[in-house]
């Protein structure tokens, strides 16, 4: 098969981008199988920045092994994932490559894939070796980092409304002309984020995006340089990235409004826990205090976050806040509307998807009060 796909890539098409830190346990042998898996045109460019265990001087030892075949750009100090596949992308432009692919050294990202993601990037800009599609699946990782792996996926689509099914994956191939479409100068990620930006950019400029299975083997030699530092940031940077691409949308701020609505639930059910449960205060009282307590932490929350766009100018003010704890009150009667209508007139199963449509619905409710007057923009 790889035969058949070396026919249709012209000379010097292929360019393996590979950013290695502290690899030296890994390089050597990951170079020579990524060899043994591409066509013989094809080229493998490491970026390295300045690993302290002498990744930098194992490859430029195997230059010689592959004349005009391997490259080295070599650092001087540790920049970020991002800044590293950029410049491996801007030294292959220069050069007038046709397809890029990316993939890390320690093996997680098996060369066998290659020849099946070179054919698929005959119909498509991009393709993506994806972990989260049918036949694809992850070997070696705790349940628990799984779980962040795919929650980080499924958030980051949630949010750019992308339908990327692995957007966090970094074994990617990417045509000349959809990088340039992407545009690279446009680029703020620099870590984790940075295959989220790249893929959502591709998606909303139109490249086509295909998905082919792998398996992704936890690698066996080195350390991961995955943190939670860089994993929490990312969850931040997904907004940013979404605004700097499309801005804000009604969409964006309803689910931004709908999390707020979750902390403040959170923040109403603790406090009434502590007084009700623990202290044997009341427990009405306790509800109307939670509930003021919780629309206020909403009300400023949707103030500085939710409709930001809105409200860049505004201050907060006792005037909103009454506004809101009045909308938040129309909210809650159309939720005990809504529940009793579907309890009277479709008798679900179950009484909680009664109360879930209840919610939907003064969720819906409260959200349209919200944004046009509330947190309305003032009329010039």
């Amino acid at each position: 098969m790889t035969q058949n796909i070396i026919s249709c890539l012209p000379p010097h098409a292929l360019l393996v981008a590979v950013p290695t830190y502290n690899e030296a346990e890994n390089i050597e042998p990951f170079i020579q199988t990524v060899f043994d898996h591409i066509p013989p045109s094809a080229e493998i460019l490491v970026v390295d920045d300045n690993s302290p265990d002498g990744t930098a001087g194992i490859v430029e030892r195997l230059i010689p092994e592959y004349p005009e075949r391997l490259h080295l750009i070599n650092r001087p100090e540790k920049q970020g994932l991002g800044t590293a596949y950029l410049a491996a992308f801007d030294w292959g432009l220069a050069r007038d490559y046709d397809a890029f692919l990316e993939m890390d050294a320690d093996f997680s990202h098996h060369p066998r894939y290659i020849p099946e993601m070179l054919e698929k990037i005959q119909a498509c800009d991009v393709v993506v070796g994806s972990r989260n599609v049918e036949g694809g699946t992850v070997e070696g990782w705790t349940a628990l980092r799984n779980f962040i792996s795919k929650g980080g996926s499924f958030y980051s689509r949630a949010v750019l409304g992308c339908p990327v099914m692995d957007l966090t994956g970094g074994f990617n191939l990417w045509t000349r002309n959809a990088l340039l479409k992407i545009g690279l100068d446009k680029i703020i990620s620099k870590g984790y984020s940075f295959q989220v930006e790249m893929k959502y950019r591709a998606y909303a400029a139109g490249c086509s995006i295909g998905e082919v299975p792998i398996v992704f083997s936890d690698r066996k030699l080195g350390k991961s340089k995955m943190s939670k530092k860089i994993f929490l940031e990312a969850f931040a940077v997904v907004w940013k990235i979404k605004k700097l691409v499309r801005g804000d949308t009604g969409m964006d701020q309803f689910f931004k409004f709908a999390i707020t609505g979750g902390l403040g639930t959170i923040t109403n059910l603790a406090i009434f826990f502590i007084c009700a449960d623990k202290l044997s205060f009341p427990e009405v009282p306790v509800s109307l205090a939670c509930f003021l307590i919780a629309a206020s932490q909403n009300y400023i929350i949707n103030h500085k976050w939710s409709f930001r766009k809105n409200t860049a100018r505004k201050n907060l003010s006792i005037k909103k806040w009454l506004f809101f704890i009045c909308t938040s009150l129309v909210g809650l009667g159309i939720n005990l509307v809504a529940l009793m209508a579907v309890l009277s007139y479709f008798n679900p199963p179950y009484k909680f998807i009664a109360q879930a449509f209840g919610i939907m619905a003064g969720t819906v409710v409260n959200f349209i009060f919200s944004k046009f007057f509330v947190f309305g923009r003032a009329k010039k």
